[in-house]
């Protein structure tokens, strides 16, 4: 494999990776004390200012964070991710479902073909979702960590010199941008920004929208090289 290839896989790696976990974490549930205090003591202002750059919601979102009560803090982007995209909220409405399958099927219900999709992708690598047949695996956290697997494992077959490996990652990365991302991201962060959610959601939205677009186009270069080997 090219040097050059590998020391860019290498410089992106952790970024990547950073911001896909932190999208993941943001979508999967409601934020708990743990975590909102973590990321008051260890993100540092570089890795603040990647993820607030031209965002102005997470910008005032992190700017309020340092001196806000972290218990009240807790309670209402609860509320806000209960009411923007848990099915059994108040109001009965979902604002911004988080399931890929009510964007793409024509009666936009639950556990469409991108659920088994999935499902037969994960199988691919041995893995498996814990909730299986519980709960879709085409919910948006799911896909986010999914991605973060992908990165890493992309970055160890470059670290072992598996070619067949990294191609693979590199393919299966394209695969989920292209055939996933790519049908639903717009639609669902649309939905948010348009709902009445909190600043933070609303700036996660943006983050998605903004940093999957720009990972593709690098994924899809990554690609291009080697369909031109």
């Amino acid at each position: 494999m090219e040097k050059m290839v590998q020391q860019d896989y290498c410089l992106t790696i952790e970024e990547r990776t950073t911001i896909y976990t932190f999208l993941k974490v943001g979508f999967e549930g409601p934020l708990t004390f743990e975590t909102l205090k973590l990321w008051k003591e260890t993100f540092s202002p570089e890795f603040i200012n990647v993820l607030t750059d031209g965002n102005e919601y997470l910008s005032e979102y992190f700017g309020d964070l340092k001196s806000n009560d972290l218990a009240a803090s807790e309670k209402r982007e609860k509320e806000a991710y209960l009411a923007t995209f848990n099915l059994l909220n108040k109001t009965g409405e979902v604002p911004a479902p988080p399931w890929e399958s009510v964007y793409v099927t024509k009666d936009q219900t639950l556990y469409g073909d991108p659920v088994f999709q999935l499902r037969k992708q994960l199988d691919n690598f041995g893995l498996k979702f814990v909730n299986e047949n519980a709960e879709p695996e085409d919910h948006i956290a799911i896909e986010l960590e999914f991605m973060c697997y992908l990165n890493h494992y992309t970055w160890e077959a470059l670290k072992t010199g598996n070619k067949d490996r990294y191609v693979k990652g590199i393919y299966t990365q394209y695969w989920l941008h292209k055939e996933h991302f790519n049908h639903w991201i717009q639609l669902f962060t649309k939905d948010i920004l348009s709902s009445g959610t909190s600043h933070f959601y609303k700036g996660l939205a943006t983050l998605l929208r903004d940093f999957v677009a720009e990972d593709f186009e690098y994924i899809k270069l990554l690609k291009e090289d080697l369909d031109n080997e």
